[in-house]
């Protein structure tokens, strides 16, 4: 319920400061008469009424084919797909070597290979995704290498573009990494240097902890006290502390798609706000399909905080209903 509310004061806020504070490509029974490059509603109330009749067209797609500058769909849905497939390759990443730098860090607290691994998540996280893009695309142009591509999507054509044909098959899944591995690094890192210190924090306490002594005690192995007995109780904490960053983490990616060029979120969001016009003449906005982006990402943002929550009851039993 509490998503719900905060979806709905989201979606609504921004709403309203479209349609009443800039110039909309389309007009409404609300827009003011005589007024230069009018925006969609006149007042707060006005935009209320009309964010209404969009949300109750939702369900049977009214809201998405009734709109100023088309059926908004159409770019959000392959946008989302690309950002999706972003965040998905970044997740393994910081996943996997959150993990495993976290482990190795723990389990030699103190040690040189400790201080490194400490060392490399304060740089790392101090340096911005959008930054580490940059030079990563500037570093692999200049080298004059070829393994991955610095911008754009597979099967992106322009009409500038002489010969250009889209890959199919593996063809295209193998061009697909080759589009994402530098925009997944450039995202990871910094993420990688925050979370592999949460686990390592989260790891020395239950290292520490009395039922780790005990199974010590018992003789078992030290790779399945940390692994069965530590590490499992450490996921918890761990992995809400992830989920919950999903919306920094989304929001970096908006960045680092802009610096790559892979047409994702970012780059839509980009250009929707940047709206239609030419010149030094009015910038014209569609309140709609910006609405349908941004509500859009609210409710993958707020579906990862309730995910989060379902983690920490799944596994700690402390955190669960009883």
């Amino acid at each position: 319920m509490l998503a719900v509310a905060v979806l709905v004061a989201v979606t609504f806020g921004s709403f309203a400061l479209m349609a009443t504070k800039f110039s909309s490509q389309c007009t409404s029974p609300f827009t003011p008469a005589g007024v230069a490059n009018p925006p969609l509603a006149g007042t707060v109330g006005q935009a209320a009424t009309l964010y209404w009749r969009w949300l109750k067209g939702i369900p049977g797609g009214a809201s998405f084919r009734a709109v100023c500058g088309g059926d908004p769909l159409q770019k959000v849905g392959p946008a989302f797909a690309r950002t999706g497939l972003l965040l998905t390759a970044t997740a393994i990443l910081v996943l996997g070597f959150s993990l495993l730098l976290g482990t190795f860090a723990a389990t030699r607290a103190g040690s040189p290979p400790d201080v490194l691994v400490r060392g490399f998540s304060y740089a790392a996280w101090a340096v911005p995704p959008f930054l580490l893009a940059l030079v990563l695309q500037s570093a692999f142009r200049s080298s004059g290498l070829h393994w991955f591509e610095l911008s754009g999507w597979p099967g992106q054509c322009f009409a500038f573009t002489q010969g250009c044909s889209s890959p199919h098959g593996v063809h295209y899944v193998v061009e697909i990494v080759r589009h994402l591995v530098l925009p997944a690094v450039a995202l990871s890192v910094a993420f990688i240097g925050l979370h592999s210190r949460y686990l390592r924090s989260s790891l020395l306490v239950a290292l520490n902890a009395p039922y780790t002594t005990t199974a010590r005690a018992k003789g078992l192995p030290e790779r399945r006290v940390v692994v069965v007995h530590a590490l499992r109780n450490s996921l918890a904490t761990f992995l809400n502390a992830l989920l919950l960053d999903l919306g920094a983490i989304f929001g970096a990616a908006l960045a680092v798609d802009w610096v790559f060029g892979l047409n994702g979120v970012g780059s839509l969001l980009v250009t929707d706000l940047a709206g239609v016009g030419g010149g030094d003449g009015p910038r014209y906005l569609d309140p709609y399909a910006i609405e349908t982006l941004l509500g859009t990402a609210a409710l993958v943002v707020l579906l990862a905080s309730v995910v989060a929550e379902l983690a920490v009851a799944s596994l700690d039993p402390r955190a669960r209903l009883t």
